[in-house]
């Protein structure tokens, strides 16, 4: 039951590439009674249909992370891929290790040209665009390049979803230092938003490129900011330095200098992440964040912190920053546009 997929060349996890080789593709079997036995597999729940013809173990699929069950879904979905077809929005997302906020969709998403006659199915949702989108082969698959993700999830997302997209696209574009691709994927950036011209999203393109940071250095400092934003609280500065009380430089995820108010985010993987614990204990991590809040404190006049929950509820994060200081306009947003 060999199949013909490959990785592509992003840093995916051990497992997803395990489960890209044991997928199961219907099409790739030659005698009826595989077929047979794929089928009755299927029946027993032994098997969990992906797209049309293409199936996982189940006991496969329940070992896998909900970032790497949609990126399986979305390469199995490429083989229902027509000619000119290409995976975007938040599969091209996933692929590309870009955030989104919030749970993943139960179907891969494609652009097709209007016009083609092709329409959505159970596992794979077309998006009607009017020029053909800009694409490149990742692997065997075609997906849309880095730039027209972003605009692509800009103009379909919400505010926080696409703000959190497009930061990591910029962080993952500068933390390369090549300036020839950051050149190139600025001068991309901009043509594709600019061919939108007064069309559906073409305003909530602008809105995220032009809030976009690439300083922001995780999924919660975007959301964080982007939050902060719609409450109408003035703009903090991201990854800003402060010289604690020992001499020692830090930076802070969120900072209004003027105010002297340090926001920091607390996200529950600086604690649980291996890549981010670096060989420390949860304990240790914990108590090293206590010893530099303890540096920094002196130096401002408020400290805070927010993680998931709060940011995440407007009303609350509202109480939590205005607590420290942060003015915020009388009448404010209390649910996420």
């Amino acid at each position: 039951m060999a199949n013909h997929l490959r990785m592509t060349a992003f840093e995916h996890s051990a497992d997803l590439i395990a489960a890209v080789a044991q997928l199961v593709i219907v099409h790739d079997l030659n005698e009826a009674d595989e077929r047979g036995r794929v089928e009755r597999a299927r029946q027993r729940g032994d098997l969990v249909n992906l797209s049309r013809g293409v199936h996982i173990a189940a006991s496969t699929w329940a070992a896998l992370s909900d970032d790497d069950r949609y990126r399986l879904r979305s390469i199995a979905a490429h083989r229902l891929l027509t000619p000119g077809e290409v995976l975007s929005h938040q599969s091209a997302a996933a692929l590309r290790h870009l955030p989104i906020v919030g749970d993943w969709p139960r179907r891969a998403e494609s652009s097709v040209i209007c016009g083609s006659g092709l329409t959505s199915s159970t596992s794979l949702r077309r998006h009607r665009v009017v020029r053909p989108p800009r694409r490149e082969l990742v692997g065997r698959i075609p997906v849309t390049t880095l730039p027209q993700t972003v605009v692509d999830l800009a103009a379909e997302l919400p505010f926080i979803s696409g703000v959190t997209a497009s930061d990591a696209a910029h962080r993952m574009i500068e933390s390369s230092r090549d300036p020839h691709q950051l050149v190139a994927f600025r001068a991309e950036l901009a043509e594709i938003a600019s061919s939108l011209g007064k069309g559906r999203g073409s305003a909530r393109v602008r809105r995220v490129l032009g809030f976009s940071d690439a300083r922001s250095e995780s999924p919660g400092e975007s959301v964080t900011r982007a939050a902060l934003h719609i409450l109408g609280a003035p703009e903090p500065v991201p990854q800003h330095p402060i010289t604690g009380i020992s001499g020692r430089a830090w930076r802070v995820d969120l900072a209004w200098p003027e105010l002297g108010i340090v926001l920091e985010f607390d996200g529950k993987s600086k604690y649980t992440d291996p890549r981010l614990m670096a060989g420390r204990t949860a304990a240790e991590v914990l108590y090293e964040e206590k010893l530099r809040e303890d540096d920094i404190r002196p130096r401002v006049r408020a400290f805070g912190r927010v993680d998931w929950p709060t940011v995440m509820n407007l009303p609350r994060l509202a109480t939590r920053v205005t607590e420290l200081g942060v003015p915020l306009p009388a009448r404010r947003a209390t649910v996420f546009a």
